[in-house]
């Protein structure tokens, strides 16, 4: 069964970062059950040209070819508009030497926990639309 609706999440657009298409696809999916919209990429660079404001909250890999998620986040950090940006990694260890290094920022390990996603990405937000 699918979970009811909530007005509030279908004003919310959420970018998913990833080189790995079957992960794209699925977190688009899970997001897409709660009514979120959601756009994929296959690079943090395609969602910087794309334009990486436009959206509410990122959900990026850490580690992907070209610009990591890591980047993507401390470049959007220096930006006026700061865009909430989760981290997903299957190593959770190279996540670590950052925060070792004095970031904080939400982690998600692989295989995603879908409601352990979602929760983060209501705390990110600062909303409930379960």
């Amino acid at each position: 069964m699918l979970p009811e609706r909530n007005p509030l999440s279908a004003s919310i657009a959420i970018a998913i970062v990833d080189d790995d298409e079957l992960v794209r696809t699925s977190i688009a999916g899970l997001l897409r059950s709660f009514g979120i919209r959601t756009a994929a990429f296959e690079s943090a660079d395609a969602l910087l040209v794309a334009g990486a404001n436009s959206f509410d909250c990122i959900v990026s890999d850490l580690q992907m070819p070209g610009t990591s998620g890591l980047e993507l986040r401390r470049f959007l950090n220096d930006q006026a508009d700061v865009v909430p940006v989760i981290i997903m990694t299957a190593f959770p260890e190279r996540a670590n030497d950052a925060r070792r290094l004095g970031e904080h920022f939400p982690l998600i390990e692989k295989p995603i926990d879908s409601a352990q996603l979602i929760a983060c990405i209501q705390d990110a937000l600062g909303c409930r639309f379960d």
